[in-house]
């Protein structure tokens, strides 16, 4: 539970905050208040409690440095992104990859 405590002599209210069911979402543009400790509340929230080290903002993806070698860029992954829309998968690497690619060819 985060409390932010209300200071009467500043007259500074709390940042809103985005209803439970979008905590974790991943892409950052379909939460209801887009300022910088709901952005990262979400990054912190997919990192530490799902491990996704990507999300999306737009069509801009966000990527979170692991420091650890992950099991997310095998062949069989390569094989998932390959021929799916950019929305249709978890974000990744490889679906903006994906996605550039069929632009090219189109």
């Amino acid at each position: 539970v985060q409390e932010y405590p209300i200071d009467v002599q500043s007259n500074q209210l709390p940042f809103l905050r985005n209803p439970d069911i979008l905590v974790g979402e991943n892409d950052l543009t379909a939460l209801s208040y887009l300022h910088e400790p709901a952005v990262l509340h979400n990054l912190k929230v997919r990192f530490l409690e799902s491990n996704h080290i990507y999300t999306y903002c737009g069509i801009v993806l966000v990527a979170i440095n692991p420091y650890e070698q992950l099991p997310i860029y095998g062949q069989d992954v390569i094989y998932a992104y390959s021929g799916q829309n950019m929305g249709d998968m978890d974000p990744h690497i490889f679906a903006v990859a994906e996605e550039a690619y069929k632009q090219m060819a189109r």
